[in-house]
């Protein structure tokens, strides 16, 4: 097939990735053209692909309600040019990551079908363009989890799920810990909730090492690191690479996961998987569809006593069915694979149509 993948306008594609959603991108784009797939991907000019690019007519930027008008009038126009072009390319088909409106807009009168993955919750930018458009034959919507796609469906009849993926082999994994702590990994800031893990650890006396790079200096400085300086048995070990990330938690006990809202996904967790490694989670988003009963447990973040059980229950499973959910539910082959399932699909429907 010939495939147009639309990248985030505001981030590249290119290690280190600045979230989830370039990484997922990455490893798409990579995968099918490993399958023999004709890719060409419009990204920022920065981006580091394994396939055909078109770069974005603009400078990466996020935009918000204090962005300068001027600002985002460019933005729109950068946008809607390099848009215009890409959809006027010969496509089979075309699969949209991009956070931006005008993709959702534009791409309703795409001449191919254009199939939009949703990889976070409504945010302004993209109910605007879901309110700005008339059902279409050509476009159908995915998200990363079921709990995400329950979100759309205020405002789409219909929104499939395609779970994420990482890519499990490069996540080493061992049949037993050797060390006595557990590990909390991601983006520092309180949505994230390590304090909550900080709290949950002090009253269970668990040892605990933080990984993962600040996204709130004013929330790292006044609460998490003060719990940290204070307590022997935390440690916070910076933002590690990814092989040093890989030591740091296949030696864990188990993996802690507290976001206070709900994830989208939970990449961490599917990471912890891989390196056959329990997850205990907070009940919220999409942990209990990427968590069952063989590799992780669920707790509630305002019930210490839930954590405590939750602790508890993973000391019981073995690493080695963690890696095994890991390949068989959170491998970027299985994502791939569904994704040209789907493609098969809407081209077909479209043909009929």
């Amino acid at each position: 097939m010939n495939i147009g993948i639309i990248a985030h306008d505001a981030h590249p594609i290119a290690e280190p990735f600045q979230g989830g959603l370039e990484m997922i991108t990455h490893l798409l784009v990579k995968e099918l053209t490993a399958r023999n797939h004709h890719v060409t991907v419009l990204c920022l000019k920065e981006s580091n692909i394994d396939a055909k690019s078109i770069n974005y007519q603009c400078v990466g930027v996020e935009t918000d309600d204090n962005t300068p008008g001027d600002q985002i009038f460019d933005n729109i126009r950068n946008v809607t040019r390099s848009l215009t072009e890409f959809l006027s390319k010969d496509f089979d088909i075309i699969h949209n990551h991009s956070l931006h409106y005008l993709s959702i807009i534009l791409g309703n009168q795409s001449r191919v079908p254009f199939i939009t993955t949703f990889h976070t919750p409504i945010f302004k930018n993209l109910s605007l363009g879901l309110q700005s458009i008339l059902p279409s034959v050509n476009q159908c919507f995915t998200a990363v989890s079921k709990s995400l796609a329950n979100t759309y469906k205020e405002l789409l009849p219909e929104v499939d799920t395609i779970y994420n993926g990482i890519d499990v082999d490069k996540w080493q994994y061992q049949l037993k810990s050797h060390e006595d702590y557990y590990v909390w990994s991601g983006r520092i800031c309180p949505e994230k909730g390590v304090t909550e893990a900080i709290t949950h650890c002090i009253e269970a006396n668990l040892k605990l090492k933080i990984a993962g790079p600040v996204g709130d200096t004013t929330y790292f400085t006044k609460k998490v690191l003060p719990l940290i300086e204070t307590n022997e048995n935390f440690e916070y070990l910076g933002h590690l690479c990814q092989t040093e990330l890989n030591v740091v938690v296949k030696n864990a006990k188990a993996a802690i996961f507290s976001s206070t809202w709900n994830e989208p996904y939970g990449l961490v967790i599917a990471e912890a998987l891989a390196c056959g490694v329990p997850v205990i989670a907070n009940a919220v988003g999409a942990a209990s569809e990427i968590l069952d009963t063989t590799c992780g447990s669920l707790f509630q973040l305002n019930d210490q006593k839930s954590f405590e059980s939750a602790v508890d229950s993973c000391a019981n499973l073995k690493r080695k069915h963690c890696r095994i959910r890991a390949v068989d539910f959170c491998s970027h082959y299985t994502m791939v694979d569904h994704y040209e399932k789907l493609y098969m699909y809407v081209l077909n429907k479209t043909l009929v149509a």
